[in-house]
């Protein structure tokens, strides 16, 4: 295959998670990249938006966001090639825990165009390619499935559990459903023996929302910097995902790779992420879920090794690569 020479890419993305960071990564091993953040509509902002984008052949953007699609338009009209990855939201339609753009005809034709303007749409699992295609209906030849892809990190060698449970995830008013916060810390007031734990920002006071004293089983150790988050997903041998709505689930993949057993609700992509590792729940009754960590937590840790071998084989980070290298090279060809 003929190999495009360096191009110029902005990338726009709301944060830097670290499926953003892969992909900014995996560009620049042969492209020239910058990144830009676009949060809400900003004029001044937009400014050094245009001019990054002026300066570049492609625009490549992560969460088809309302507040990019001024960009979006721009770049049609300066004739730059549009490659567009789909998160959750933008696609979703769930009004039970009020998510999804599609959830509102006015949101849903206001972010249609952002894949309409698009020249690739990359949908990161196959529960989430059938939800662009049936929320936002655009050509099925337009969106292409490519999952994401995970590095063989360097894991210690195989010791005994801690019977620690942990969860990784901000926490905001938009997730305390959404990703299961609210359950998990229901879970916890029903197994005051086993140590809870759960990684990432606070957005909103946990106690003030729940209305009472956290369990004290339960730790909220707020965010820590990705590099470290191995020490903690080392020590605990279940990782729970208690979620609505997941296109993908990043984070459940990056705790099988630290040998975590998952335990996670049939929502959407979790079970092609899980696939016959670890446990999925059917419901998210208190009950339920206390049962079947109190079946991952009497796994031998070998179930560990099989869900870090999952992700290894099934979701490697050189298919992503290459399939990412591979669209710049053929869009940059047309």
């Amino acid at each position: 295959m003929n190999v495009t020479s360096n191009v110029n890419i902005l990338l726009v993305s709301s944060d830097l998670p670290s499926f953003v960071a892969r992909d900014l990564k995996i560009l620049r091993e042969r492209h020239n990249v910058v990144i830009r953040f676009v949060h809400h509509l900003n004029p001044f902002r937009f400014l050094g938006d245009v001019r990054a984008l002026w300066h570049a052949d492609f625009l490549f953007l992560w969460f088809a966001t309302i507040y990019a699609l001024p960009l979006v338009i721009l770049a049609r009209i300066l004739g730059k090639r549009t490659v567009t990855v789909v998160g959750g939201y933008e696609a979703a339609n769930e009004p039970e825990i009020g998510y999804g753009s599609a959830r509102s005809p006015f949101l849903r034709r206001l972010v249609r165009w952002i894949p309409v303007l698009s020249d690739q749409v990359l949908a990161v699992s196959r529960a989430s390619e059938r939800e662009i295609l049936r929320n936002i209906a655009i050509a099925p030849n337009k969106v292409r499935l490519l999952y994401h892809g995970f590095e063989d990190i360097p894991v210690e060698g195989r010791t005994s559990r801690n019977p620690m449970v942990v969860n990784v995830g901000h926490v905001s008013d938009e997730t305390w459903k959404k990703k299961g916060i609210y359950d998990l810390i229901l879970t916890a007031e029903q197994m005051p023996e086993v140590q809870f734990m759960h990684i990432g920002s606070l957005r909103i006071n946990v106690t003030a929302k729940l209305g009472r004293p956290l369990p004290p089983n339960l730790t909220f150790v707020g965010q820590v910097p990705f590099e470290q988050l191995g020490r903690y997903l080392s020590g605990a041998k279940v990782y729970v995902q208690l979620s609505r709505h997941e296109s993908f689930g990043c984070s459940v993949a990056e705790a099988m790779l630290f040998r975590c057993i998952p335990v996670v609700s049939n929502a959407a992509a979790l079970l092609e992420v899980v696939g016959d590792c670890g446990i999925i729940i059917e419901s998210r009754e208190t009950s339920d879920v206390v049962a079947a960590i109190r079946r991952a937590l009497a796994m031998p840790d070998s179930e560990g090794d099989r869900a870090r071998q999952r992700i290894l084989t099934h979701f490697p980070y050189e298919r992503r690569r290459d399939g990412l290298l591979q669209i710049i090279d053929e869009l940059a060809r047309k």
